[in-house]
């Protein structure tokens, strides 16, 4: 969570603005210069999103299953074998 904070918003929230963004721009109440604006923000909203994606889909791959049903994380790069 410390790592999203400091490189922008929480992804709910980053969700959330691009929602707001694309409302605005399909309304038709914003001008071209506007919707550039609004365009290039949601760009950079779709970074952070899938950043954070790409952070989670790392972190789960790092999960092992254990014999007793356990999630624990893998710091070894040879493992037990499955």
């Amino acid at each position: 969570m410390t790592q999203s904070n400091q490189d922008g918003p929480r992804f709910e929230e980053a969700v959330d603005q691009l929602e707001a963004l694309i409302e605005k721009v399909e309304s038709g109440e914003v001008g071209l210069e506007e919707a550039m604006q609004h365009y290039e923000a949601g760009q950079a909203l779709i970074k952070r999103c899938r950043a954070i994606l790409d952070a989670a889909e790392r972190k789960i791959a790092e999960l092992t299953d254990t014999e007793d049903g356990r999630l624990v994380v893998d710091d070894e790069e040879d493992g037990p074998e499955s």
